[in-house]
Formats: structure tokens, C-alpha cells, sequence
């Protein structure tokens, strides 16, 4: 395989970046294995990599089925994989004349699928990728290339809270700080990501339905992260969250109304709402308000004066069909009155009257965010 080179000094800006997360040659680390793990699971390959390229090699920060460490750059996929925009995917490596003559194909593992989600740093740098790979030719579904991509940006998110660690050393109290945060962040999120893989499959019978609720769900989950990149990870505002997360679902279109003052959420509450109102849109689009022509949503959120500060937000459908409440709550309902109100440091009621179906958030804004604007 002839890998076409890039132009030399983007290349040499590319590791320049990659110089700055320090990662290359590093131990092994429970939140990288996870994340592959994570790939293997729902892309059904038998093995997957974290693959960082430098000037001469591709390394391997976590591995899944496959014991090697590292490979010469020149027979590298990822090598092609981060001169792409967006997921490199090569179904039959023997039919594909640019990597028939691999040794990777030809000789051990015997690679005949690659798949992989370049790494890229918020200045545009592709690091490396999330690749999962196959000794059989396959392809993935829509569903699985979004989750591998949304996993992809949980490695830079990674890589990220790494490099801030870095960046503060020479302050040892705050650098201790950042890594306590480091560890609850990364604990926290792969915790979530865990139990939306195993309840969405435990709750959906249909291997292909339970695919697309759990990449729709990380794809939630990585829109968020995003936004937090964007403020340094201490805050994200709460229209930006809302915005964020309905337009993932429902467009850009004016069926979906929202008011309220703009709070700063801080990192947690900012994820915890951002899936919430996503597994709501979801819903609502399949099977509430927004599945008809004529159907609303309308949704407000207020600040009470006072020492605790009270927080509601209200999500009010309106105008489409009936919606009975469910005999049995499912994992998407356990998510919106459970789980993700304990994040928020509050407690949440979902409702079924005839007007449409209405969730009401109750917390604190100290449990929420950094307080109201000047």
C-alpha cells in the first residue's frame, strides 16, 4: 500500500499537536480499553484500536484482538484513515486494490475489514483514529459508523482532559484538581455509556433497533461534550444545550419553542440534560407530538429568588396524538424520571394527560450551574 503523503507542513504541524498530549508510549489506562471495548460491542468486530500516527509508525494506545503494539507506518490503514474527512471504511480489504498486497491482509491478523473514525483535535489536527477491523469483509450500518464517530470524540475528549492536566502541572495543587476531575469525569461518562449499551440492549429486542438507540444516545452524549469543549469544561449555557440537543432530533424548524433565563450549567448538569431532552425529542417524533403536522412542543424553564435558588423546567407536548402511559416503564422512561434527574441533583414526573405528554424537571441552581448572569 502506497501511502500518499501529506503536504509537509501541515504533516509537520499535525505532530506538533500530537507532541503536546504526551500520550505516545504510555501505560495502558482503563478509560481508552473501555472505549474499545465499547467499539467492539457495537460494531460486532472482533477486534478494535486507539491508533495515534507519528513520522514513522502507528501506535497503539488500546488494543482489543490484537497483540501487537504497534506497526510500521507504511502499512498502516490508519495512515490513509487521517488524510480523510470524516469514517474511512474499506469493506474488503483482498478486493480493494490499495491494500490487496498488505501484509496485514496478507499474512497475520489477516485483516479483511477496517473501519475507522480519525481523532481530531478542536484546531483540525487528525491524531490518529478509533478503527475496528475484521478477518471476514462486512460493512457497518449507519447506526454503528454515528456511534463510532461519537466514540471517536470521547477519545479526544480524553485526550483533551489529559492535555489540560498537562498544561497546569506546573501549579501541583490545581494540577491535582484537574486530575481528581480527570478520573470522575472519564469514571462518569464510560459509567453511562456502560449502562446505555447494556440497558438499551436488555430493553429492545431488535439487535438493529438496539444499535440505533444506543449510537442515537451516544451521539447525545458527544454533542454535549462538544459544547463543554468549547468553554474550557467548566460550563455550557443552558440555550446552547437546549438548542443542541432538540436539532439533533427535530431540526431547525419552529415546532419546538423554548424561553427561560440564560443559566451557565455546569459540566454535569449539561450532560444530564442534554440526554434527557434528546430521549424526549426522540420520543416525541416517533410517537408523541412532534409525529403529527399539527403537533407542538413548548418548553419553559424558570429560576425562583431565594437562598436555594429553585430550578424547574417544563417540556409540554401539544396537538398530536394520545399518548397512553406504558404498563411498564422501558430504559428510555427510567433515563428521564431517574437516572439522569439524581445528575441534576433534582427529581423529574413524566405525565400522560390528554393534552399531550409533559416531563417537569425540579432542582437547584447550585446543584445546576455557576448561577445567573450579571
Amino acid at each position: 500500500m502506497n501511502v500518499r503523503d501529506l503536504e509537509p507542513e501541515g504533516e509537520a504541524q499535525r505532530l506538533a499537536a500530537l507532541e503536546t498530549y504526551a500520550v505516545l508510549d504510555t501505560p495502558a489506562e482503563p478509560g481508552f480499553d473501555d472505549i474499545v471495548r465499547i467499539a467492539s460491542q457495537i460494531c460486532g468486530t472482533p477486534m478494535a484500536l486507539i491508533s495515534l500516527i507519528d513520522d514513522r509508525r502507528q501506535w497503539f494506545k488500546a488494543a482489543l484482538g490484537v497483540d501487537l503494539s504497534e506497526t510500521p507506518r507504511e502499512i498502516a490503514f490508519c495512515a490513509s484513515a487521517i488524510e480523510q474527512t470524516g469514517l474511512f471504511a474499506v469493506p474488503d480489504t483482498a478486493a480493494d486494490p490499495r491494500f490487496a498486497d498488505n501484509p496485514l491482509v496478507t499474512g497475520e491478523p489477516g485483516l479483511r475489514f477496517y473501519a475507522g473514525a480519525p481523532l481530531v483535535t478542536p484546531e483540525g489536527h487528525a491524531l490518529g483514529t478509533l478503527c475496528v477491523l475484521d478477518r471476514q469483509p462486512r460493512q457497518l450500518s449507519t447506526d454503528q459508523a454515528d456511534a463510532l464517530a461519537a466514540l471517536a470524540r470521547q477519545v479526544m475528549v480524553q485526550l483533551e482532559l489529559r492535555r489540560a492536566v498537562q498544561r497546569q502541572a506546573a501549579d501541583e495543587r490545581h494540577r491535582r484538581m484537574l486530575v481528581e476531575e480527570l478520573r470522575h469525569r472519564s469514571r462518569n461518562t464510560l459509567a453511562v455509556v456502560q449502562s446505555i449499551i447494556m440497558q438499551s440492549l436488555r430493553g429492545i429486542e431488535g439487535t438493529a433497533d438496539a444499535r440505533r438507540a444506543i449510537s442515537d444516545r451516544l451521539v447525545a452524549m458527544a454533542d454535549a461534550h462538544d459544547l463543554l469543549s468549547r468553554a474550557d469544561w467548566q460550563a455550557a449555557p443552558i440555550g446552547a444545550v437546549v438548542a443542541t440537543a432538540i436539532h439533533a432530533v427535530a431540526g431547525t424548524g419552529t415546532r419546538v419553542t423554548w424561553v427561560g433565563p440564560e443559566i451557565e450549567l455546569n459540566a454535569r448538569a449539561a450532560l444530564a440534560l442534554s440526554m434527557a431532552l434528546h430521549e424526549l425529542a426522540t420520543n416525541a417524533l416517533k410517537y408523541g407530538a412532534l409525529s403529527s403536522d399539527a403537533g407542538t412542543v413548548s418548553m419553559h424553564w424558570t429560576v425562583a429568588p431565594g437562598d436555594a435558588a429553585l430550578f424547574q423546567l417544563v417540556w409540554q407536548e401539544a396537538g398530536g396524538p394520545v399518548v397512553q402511559e406504558p404498563q411498564r416503564r422501558g430504559f428510555g422512561s427510567q433515563l428521564i424520571t431517574a437516572i439522569l434527574p439524581r445528575e441534576l441533583g433534582g427529581s423529574a414526573a413524566l405525565a400522560y394527560p390528554p393534552e399531550g405528554v409533559r416531563w417537569t424537571l425540579d432542582s437547584t441552581l447550585g446543584r445546576l450551574g455557576i448561577g445567573l448572569p450579571d
